[in-house]
């Protein structure tokens, strides 16, 4: 994992993940937090390395080694952070969905409910409700506290990313369910609040699911992100384009172009202004955003959304 200075482009430092990689990252610009074949790493800048929780030891008792499949998954999305870096929600093979706080060096919570695998999670800010998904498309909407979830979707349904809006009502996901690919759902009734299309609808070929040569990927989403203030998503996918629009209106306000691979990951700075976008085309790119995060009318919404790519970063 690498650590680069935002304004210069420079390279500050790598940091080891003993090979596991990092399936989510924190930071707040002076600890960084990264989670990578079950473990928990910590750095604090510009000291080094701090230390690690190792979730596979922290199953029903706290300090000894869980049940087997009790870690934190290796999956891409299947760990989220909460806002202050403190409480880690992971998706784990025995079918669970846990909770650990790093102050306390402990599993705070299980949350069952899963009949088939969950492999994807995004946990509100401050860490009390959380949306997971299985890869059989359920998605669950969990009280953490209470340990209580309620369904939705399935069996037939696909999610490659999830993200909750920053009141946590609202739940934006990427897949594939009924022809969208993309789409808003209400947090606590499930209801289908938007959905977003790009010109050419994804298109499956469910007869010859076995040859992935007959089935159309470019329009598949991704990753997929909701701005702060929830007025737009951010999406990349097979295409390798970037794709913002109007959570209102379901409308793309611009297309982002310059990736020659499949867009796999996405960050929006929290005032909105800067986009990193990761790419399998080994780069990352910078993006600044120029747009009217106040508000504006719908007619004008393609000329305020403007770009410039500011750093791109070559990381193989």
């Amino acid at each position: 994992m690498r650590l680069w200075d935002l304004a210069t482009g420079d390279l500050l430092r790598e940091l080891g993940t003993d090979g596991a990689g990092a399936v989510a990252v924190w930071t707040d610009g002076h600890r960084v937090l990264a989670s990578g074949g079950g473990r928990i790493d910590c750095w604090t800048s510009p000291t080094g390395w701090d230390g690690r929780l190792d979730t596979h030891k922290l199953g029903r008792v706290p300090g000894r080694w869980g049940p087997l499949g009790s870690g934190a998954g290796s999956d891409r999305n299947s760990v989220a952070f909460d806002a202050d870096g403190q409480l880690i929600l992971g998706c784990c093979t025995d079918l669970l969905v846990r909770q650990w706080s790093l102050g306390q060096g402990a599993c705070v919570q299980r949350l069952t409910g899963h009949g088939t695998l969950p492999h994807v999670v995004d946990l509100s800010r401050d860490g009390k409700r959380a949306v997971t998904a299985d890869i059989h498309g359920e998605i669950r909407v969990w009280d953490v506290d209470g340990g209580t979830g309620t369904a939705f979707g399935g069996p037939d349904d696909w999610v490659n990313c999830l993200c909750l809006s920053a009141d946590s009502r609202t739940v934006l996901v990427a897949g594939q369910s009924q022809g969208r690919t993309l789409w808003t759902m209400d947090a606590v009734t499930g209801k289908v609040l938007q959905t977003f299309e790009s010109e050419r609808p994804y298109r499956a070929t469910h007869e010859d699911e076995d040859d992935e040569d007959d089935e159309d990927r470019s329009t598949e989403v991704q990753t997929a992100q909701l701005s702060r203030d929830g007025k737009y998503v951010v999406s990349g996918g097979e295409d390798g384009l970037v794709h913002i629009w109007e959570t209102g209106t379901g409308r793309s306000v611009r297309t982002l172009e310059g990736h020659t691979g499949s867009v796999s990951a996405l960050a929006l700075t929290p005032d909105n202004r800067y986009l990193m976008s990761g790419s399998t085309d080994r780069t990352v790119r910078l993006w600044k955003l120029d747009w009217d995060v106040g508000g504006h009318s719908h007619q004008d919404s393609e000329q305020q959304v403007r770009e410039a790519t500011v750093r791109r970063w070559k990381v193989g």
